[in-house]
């Protein structure tokens, strides 16, 4: 189990990282702003005070939310997961991530810095999933379809009009989102908006605000959607977060 690499992570808003893989797995911890990762089946919001993790070889793409500041470390022989992962972390965790980050050369302290990294993967993995996944279709229309809603997710656009102007029936597109994603076509643009409401409560905007933002007529529909995803709500998150 070791660090190959580790660096503080900080990017200027709308930075883009284009698509790559590395040959060593790659776990990242964010401090402030958020971090979009998406790799070749999901898309990955990375907030304040989580973890997100990718595996060696696992091609993806990334751009900052906002200015970021955060950690990024490669690691190698680290079996934290065959898959991408997101997990919220407790305050342990992040001073943990921290100390990690120094590099060390002396054997002892190398010794150690193995020893907390062991109990860092351990802690990991008591964590339970962060809920700031989503799924993209893999069929070429469907992607188009996600794609379009992942860039205007504000957008009122109605699904029978989404599925003609990529050459699908309605019922074709609601099956290829159910089969593919595991939710209906319109549990996920909801979601895609969710996601999306996360930039604006970060940079400072009220909840009213955000609602319209992200295509919500009704303060209160985004309040109650925000609060089934999170488990609170989108005024409590902008608050505990810096926004």
């Amino acid at each position: 189990m070791l660090i190959v690499h580790s660096e503080r992570l900080t990017h200027q808003s709308k930075h883009k990282t284009d698509w790559h893989q590395h040959a060593t797995g790659q776990l990242f911890c964010i401090h402030r702003g958020m971090m979009i990762v998406q790799t070749e089946h999901a898309q990955w919001a990375l907030t304040p005070a989580t973890l997100g993790w990718f595996p060696a070889h696992m091609r993806h793409s990334a751009w900052s939310v906002g200015d970021i500041d955060g950690i990024s470390m490669q690691l190698d022989g680290v079996a934290l997961s065959a898959q991408a992962g997101i997990w919220f972390a407790d305050p342990f965790l992040m001073l943990l991530m921290e100390r990690l980050r120094h590099r060390v050369t002396n054997p002892a302290e190398q010794q150690r810095q193995r020893h907390l990294l062991t109990v860092m993967v351990d802690e990991i993995a008591q964590l339970s999933p962060a809920p700031l996944r989503l799924i993209l279709p893999e069929d070429r229309r469907a992607r188009q379809v996600a794609e379009l809603l992942l860039m205007q997710p504000e957008t009122t656009i109605r699904q029978t009009q989404l599925a003609s102007r990529f050459g699908l029936s309605v019922r074709t597109l609601s099956r290829l989102f159910s089969e593919q994603t595991g939710l209906s076509f319109s549990q996920w643009r909801q979601q895609t908006r969710i996601l999306a409401s996360l930039e604006y409560l970060l940079r400072g905007e009220s909840v009213s605000e955000t609602a319209a933002q992200c295509g919500y007529e009704n303060v209160s529909a985004f309040i109650a959607a925000f609060k089934l995803r999170f488990g609170t709500t989108p005024g409590a998150f902008r608050l505990n977060n810096g926004g």
